[in-house]
């Protein structure tokens, strides 16, 4: 894992960058204004004092919004190797694009005030511990938004997570739970940002892209793991997320 570029962007109205398949791993801190990133294909608003993560091997799209009066500006480091994706599964950062965390800005900061004032080995070693303090920061945030949860969501959240490898009906969880589908969606994303369906069909995607850098199982194995019985269809799930298929990620992945 290393920091290979940052820099700070202040955007124009009409700013777009675009990644169809990225092989980098973006983490961004918004200095000020708003703007639109997309990572596959949901789309997130990201604003002043949020940190956006645009995992590797997805498209990424980092837009201005327009219509927003301030300027979008934003710190951003773009972070190689296939580490980083295992250490922001292994925190439970993946599902997550968008993270309000306003004081983690004096992180980004020290980035960039390193860059500008050491060499370039100097700061080799030392980008990295930064990048695993946001990490480490992030994960926090996380952890204490979710003991906030009410009891409701937290069992939500609990079940989904303990049933990745298994297919998903929401009827049968929302029956376990003990309340209606509707209103379980509605709870769900009020509290956790995102639909359940979106949140599941993240963690699975996530989930198979690790399998697919780090274990020799086939593609059809993978998405029998994760509870797919027709291998066409999770490779189709697969491609509609990521805009790859599952075998033409691993091939492109595998070599970095």
């Amino acid at each position: 894992m290393s920091v290979q570029f940052l820099g700070i962007n202040y955007c124009d109205s009409d700013y777009r960058n675009i990644r169809t398949l990225s092989k980098i791993t973006v983490f961004g801190f918004v200095l000020s204004g708003q703007g639109r990133v997309q990572v596959g294909t949901p789309v997130y608003t990201a604003r002043q004092g949020d940190v956006f993560i645009l995992p590797a091997g997805c498209y990424h799209e980092v837009a201005s919004d327009p219509d927003h009066k301030e300027q979008w500006s934003y710190i951003w480091l773009n972070i190689s190797g296939n580490w980083i994706l295992k250490l922001l599964e292994a925190y439970h950062l993946l599902p997550h694009t968008v993270i309000s965390s306003r004081e983690l800005e004096f992180l980004f900061n020290e980035a960039i005030k390193g860059a500008k004032e050491k060499s370039v080995e100097e700061m080799n070693s030392e980008l990295q511990i930064i990048v695993m303090r946001i990490i480490v920061s992030l994960f926090e945030t996380l952890r204490k938004r979710g003991e906030s949860l009410t009891s409701t969501v937290y069992a939500i959240k609990q079940c989904l997570d303990n049933a990745i490898l298994h297919p998903f009906d929401s009827g049968q969880l929302s029956a376990q739970i003990g309340i209606s589908k509707k209103q379980m969606n509605r709870l769900f994303k009020r509290e956790v940002g995102t639909t359940v369906y979106n949140y599941v069909i993240s963690k699975k995607i996530e989930s198979a892209k690790l399998m697919l850098l780090n274990t020799q199982l086939t593609v059809s194995d993978i998405g029998y793991k994760l509870g797919y019985v027709d291998p066409h269809y999770f490779s189709n799930l697969f491609h509609s997320k990521t805009g790859v298929r599952p075998s033409a990620f691993r091939k492109q992945f595998t070599k970095i």
